[in-house]
């Protein structure tokens, strides 16, 4: 194991050393391909886009999904390019405008939740939210899905984890992490936007047209914990080149009415799809699980 670790790890890191112009040029191969060849989620993609877009005409639809791919294609090479950055590169690539409201926050020592959907770039979060405020800055806590490799799982967690400040563990675990971190100053991480596999345990709302099942747990966290949810906008400003504007939902997580937290972070995703739908990650069965008619009758008691 030892052995495949180190040799893999060489090859990313060397693979991570080509310049941005090859690799964006290799990117626009490669997404010109997914699109003639329809080789990848392509009936997924286009299905989502359709019954989330009814207005729009199929020439419309196609030129979002086109767009689509070639981002998607980026977001490819930038996950390998993130293996060899250095905190200067991160800085620079993935940047997070000040937020005097955010700044306050963690002045006064409030813990937060950090809600970074699959929209624009993910890949690069872990890294770049280590450096997210001017002083105070609180450590990242990431949870994350482990890859059934063991050798893939621990590339991707100490890539994501090379800087100081950065801490990942399974999403299994969060509860149990939470509370072992309950005397530090911190920040959770959730990308809250893909379909969740319990439908009981999940908060029912209408989101890009329809009835959708979305993740309680950015709301459940934020209650229990006292943690104020920040949602990050992302921006694509040029070809791995992203801004990010933060904004608080609320400083005061458990004054909140029942779903206000969870309604406020999709609407606030919704319209940044609206925006730029072709940065949100639209080969997901996002829609694959619906409302059971006995929801009410079977759902935890979230209040």
């Amino acid at each position: 194991m030892k052995v495949k670790y180190y040799f893999l790890k060489a090859i990313f890191w060397l693979l991570s050393k080509i310049p941005f112009w090859f690799y964006h040029g290799l990117s626009t191969l490669i997404g010109f391909l997914f699109i003639k060849t329809k080789i990848y989620r392509y009936k997924v993609v286009m299905d989502n886009l359709r019954k989330s877009f009814p207005e729009k005409s199929e020439k419309e639809i196609q030129k979002i999904a086109n767009k689509f791919y070639y981002h998607f294609s980026d977001l490819l090479i930038e996950s390998i390019k993130a293996f060899g950055f250095s905190q200067s590169t991160i800085k620079k690539r993935y940047k997070i405008n000040p937020n005097p409201a955010v700044q306050k926050l963690l002045d006064e020592k409030q813990n937060i939740t950090m809600i970074l959907p699959h929209f624009a770039n993910w890949e690069w979060a872990a890294q770049g939210f280590n450096f997210m405020v001017e002083r105070n800055q609180p450590l990242v806590l990431i949870m994350y899905k482990p890859l059934k490799d063991k050798v893939m799982d621990k590339l991707m967690k100490d890539n994501r984890t090379r800087f100081p400040g950065n801490y990942l563990f399974p999403k299994n675990n969060a509860t149990r992490e939470v509370l072992a971190h309950q005397d530090e100053h911190y920040l959770l991480g959730f990308a809250a936007d893909q379909s969740p596999a319990n439908v009981y345990n999940s908060y029912w709302m209408n989101f890009l047209g329809r009835e959708t099942g979305v993740f309680f747990g950015v709301e459940k966290f934020s209650k229990k914990f006292d943690l104020a949810p920040v949602y990050a906008h992302v921006k694509k400003m040029g070809r791995s080149r992203f801004e990010i504007d933060l904004e608080v939902i609320t400083d005061s997580p458990k004054e909140t009415p029942y779903g206000y937290i969870t309604e406020k972070h999709m609407r606030l995703l919704e319209a940044d799809i609206y925006k730029s739908p072709h940065l949100w990650l639209w080969t997901h069965k996002r829609w694959k699980r619906g409302k059971p008619a006995d929801y009410e009758q079977k759902r935890p008691q979230q209040q």
